[in-house]
C-alpha cells in the first residue's frame, strides 16, 4: 500500500510539473505577444503624432487596423469614418475577404452594431449577432459575408465621433472578451487622435 501511495505521489508531481511547464510556456508566449503589441503601438503612435496637412493619414489607419486584427486574432475588420455632412459611416479601410467591394460603402445613421456604437458613443462586444437586435444583416447579404462575432468601438475626441473601429470573426471561433476590448481601446484612441490632428492641420 505504501509503495502504491508513493507511486501516486510521483505521478501527481510529474503531472503537476508538466502542467507548470505548459503554463510557463503559455505565459512566455503571451508576454512576447504583448511586447510585440506594445512595440506596434509605439510605432503607430509615433507615425500618428507626426502627421501634417500634406500627409496621407491612410497608411496610419491601415496599420492600426492591421494591428487590431493581429492582437484579437480576427479575420476581418473595418475602420469607418463618419461623414459629417450625411452622418453616414463610410467603409474607408477594410481588411478581409470582402475588402475590395466594401471600400467606400456607406451605412446610414444607426445601422448595425457599428452604427449603434457611433450613436451611443459606446464600445460593444457582440458574440451572437443573429440574436442581437443591434446587428444588421444588410452588409452580409449584400456582399456574401457571414458575421460570426464582432467588436465595435467609436473613435472619439472631445465628445465628437469621428468614426468606428470594428473587428470580426475570430480565427479560433472563440468569443471576444473584455481583454480584446481593452487592446482595441488603445488603438481606437490613437486612430481618433490621428484623425483629429489631420482635421486640425487641414483647417489651418
Amino acid at each position: 500500500m505504501a509503495g502504491s501511495g508513493g507511486a501516486n505521489v510521483v505521478r501527481f508531481l510529474q503531472q503537476e510539473n508538466r502542467r507548470l511547464l505548459e503554463e510557463n510556456e503559455q505565459l512566455r508566449e503571451e508576454v512576447s505577444a504583448l511586447q510585440g503589441y506594445m512595440d506596434a503601438l509605439q510605432d503607430i503612435q509615433g507615425a500618428a503624432m507626426t502627421i501634417t496637412a500634406e500627409d496621407d493619414v491612410m497608411p496610419v489607419l491601415n496599420q492600426i487596423l492591421y494591428t487590431a486584427l493581429a492582437v484579437t486574432d480576427s479575420s476581418a475588420g473595418t475602420l469607418f469614418l463618419r461623414d459629417a455632412d450625411t452622418d453616414e459611416l463610410v467603409f474607408v479601410v477594410v481588411h478581409g475577404e470582402r475588402s475590395g467591394p466594401l471600400e467606400g460603402y456607406r451605412l446610414s445613421r444607426g445601422t448595425g452594431v457599428a452604427g449603434w456604437a457611433a450613436t451611443r458613443q459606446q464600445p460593444v462586444i457582440v458574440n451572437d449577432p443573429r440574436q442581437d437586435w443591434r446587428f444588421s444583416s444588410l452588409v452580409d447579404e449584400a456582399f456574401g459575408f457571414e458575421t460570426q462575432n464582432l467588436v465595435a468601438l467609436p473613435l472619439m475626441v472631445q465628445g465628437r465621433v469621428l468614426g468606428v473601429l470594428e473587428v470580426l470573426n475570430k480565427f479560433s471561433e472563440e468569443d471576444y472578451t473584455e481583454r480584446d476590448l481593452d487592446l482595441l481601446g488603445l488603438l481606437s484612441l490613437i486612430a481618433a487622435t490621428a484623425l483629429d490632428a489631420m482635421e486640425a492641420r487641414l483647417g489651418e
